[in-house]
C-alpha cells in the first residue's frame, strides 16, 4: 500500500512538471533550445493487476525516469491498443544513454504472494539536437519467470497515438532512430 502511495505521488508530480507540447501546423515543434524524443514503453506479464515497467534516460539534463503500468496505461492504435505508455519528452540537446529497463510484477507461490523485480539491460545511447524530433521505437518488457526485452519499430501505431493525443497530422519531421538491440 505504501509503495502504491509513493508511486502515485511520483507520477502526479512528474505530470505536473511536464511542459506543454508545441504543435505548429500539425507538426511537433520543440522549443528552440530543446529536442523532442518519442519512445513507447510497453509490457505484458502474468500479473495483470500490478505489473509496472521503468526505463531511465541519462544525459545533459540529468536523469529522466519513464514508466508504464499494465493496469492504467494504453497506447491508442488503429487496430489493437497496446498496453504501455507513449512518452514524448522535451530534452536538452546532447548524448543520452539508456542503461536498462526494470519490471516489477507479483505472483503467488505456495499460496504466498511474492514480488519480483527484473532488471533488463539495454546499454544503448542516442543523440538529440536542438529543434529535432526523434522516434526511438518501442521498448517492450515481457515479464515472466524468463523476462525479456525487445526493441522494435512501432511507428505506425505510435504516430497514430500522437495524432490522437496531441492532434499531430504531419509526422514528416520525425526522424526514426531506433535504439539498438540490447547488449548481450
Amino acid at each position: 500500500m505504501f509503495k502504491s502511495l509513493i508511486l502515485s505521488t511520483v507520477l502526479f508530480l512528474s505530470a505536473c512538471a511536464t511542459a506543454p507540447v508545441a504543435v505548429v501546423q500539425g507538426k511537433l515543434t520543440p522549443p528552440a533550445d530543446q529536442g523532442y524524443v518519442v519512445v513507447a514503453l510497453t509490457l505484458n506479464s502474468f500479473d495483470q493487476d500490478g505489473a509496472n515497467a521503468w526505463m531511465r534516460l541519462e544525459g545533459p539534463g540529468g536523469r529522466r525516469d519513464l514508466n508504464a503500468s499494465i493496469l492504467h496505461d494504453t497506447i491508442a492504435a488503429p487496430n489493437k491498443n497496446a498496453i504501455g505508455k507513449l512518452h514524448l519528452l522535451s530534452l536538452a540537446p546532447g548524448q543520452y544513454t539508456v542503461p536498462q529497463a526494470v519490471g516489477d510484477w507479483n505472483y503467488t507461490a505456495a499460496g504466498w504472494p511474492q514480488q519480483r523485480r527484473d532488471q533488463l539491460p539495454i546499454g544503448q545511447s542516442f543523440e538529440i539536437k536542438a529543434g529535432e524530433v526523434v522516434y526511438l521505437g518501442e521498448v517492450h518488457l515481457a515479464l515472466s519467470f524468463q523476462s525479456s526485452l525487445i526493441i522494435s519499430d512501432q511507428h505506425e501505431r505510435d504516430f497514430y497515438a500522437l495524432g490522437q493525443k496531441y492532434g499531430i497530422t504531419d509526422t514528416s519531421n520525425i526522424k526514426t532512430r531506433l535504439l539498438s538491440k540490447p547488449a548481450p
